[in-house]
């Protein structure tokens, strides 16, 4: 996995033991993590920015909303958190549905410390690597819309593979007229290497497919 350059700090805890989420809050701010505490999910909600790449420690119990709908709606909605599921009832079948949401761990209360920090680490280096995938995905996005509709058809066929006249048969035109979008499409999406294009695609279709899930 690439290292993000974005920084991720903040993780939320949701817990309705004040206890522990005063204990947990205190050993992770210890270590310099920016930490804000919840006692139900919609207190979480109510508190998340969405767009912030953040770890979110939700228990599996909890008032109203349970951890694991909780969890489901975070996923579906595309948030930028990762999810830690914890709890002190869990059971083999909680733990495959956590995993099966989306989450990144299952910790059973009590956790060692160590283990804690470890998923809580590992949350936030995927947290940011996500928010820096949708940095991504919009910078391809908007650079995409600059396209009038013929040179996203020249586009399309590239990004299936085909040469210049295999598209120009596709679309109906000249070869040459191909190469003339082609070289406008090079231009607008500032791009000048075959790695360059193909990276592009990859977003592009990344992107597709995530929207297609939502």
């Amino acid at each position: 996995m690439r290292t993000s350059t974005i920084a991720a700090r903040h993780v939320y805890i949701v817990d309705d033991d004040a206890s522990l989420r005063d204990s947990m809050k205190w050993l992770l701010m210890s270590i310099g993590y920016e930490v804000q505490t919840c006692a139900t999910a919609r207190e979480l909600l109510d508190a998340l920015n969405p767009s912030d790449p953040s770890c979110v420690l939700v228990d599996l119990l909890l008032p109203g909303m349970s951890g694991l709908a909780l969890c489901q709606e975070l996923i579906a909605s595309q948030a930028a958190c990762s999810l830690v599921m914890i709890s002190g009832h869990g059971d083999v079948s909680s733990a495959v549905e956590a995993v099966k949401a989306g989450v990144v761990d299952f910790l059973e209360k009590p956790c060692s410390r160590q283990r804690l920090l470890d998923t809580v680490h590992l949350a936030l280096t995927l947290a940011a690597n996500r928010k820096q995938e949708l940095l991504e995905e919009k910078d391809a996005s908007e650079r995409l819309n600059q396209l009038s509709a013929r040179e996203m058809e020249v586009f399309d066929g590239m990004a299936s593979g085909l040469v210049t006249k295999e598209i120009a048969v596709r679309l109906g035109i000249s070869p040459k007229t191909v190469d003339v979008h082609r070289h406008k499409i090079a231009q607008k999406l500032r791009i000048d290497s075959p790695t360059q294009l193909g990276h592009l695609i990859a977003l592009q279709k990344r992107r597709v497919d995530r929207l297609r899930l939502r």
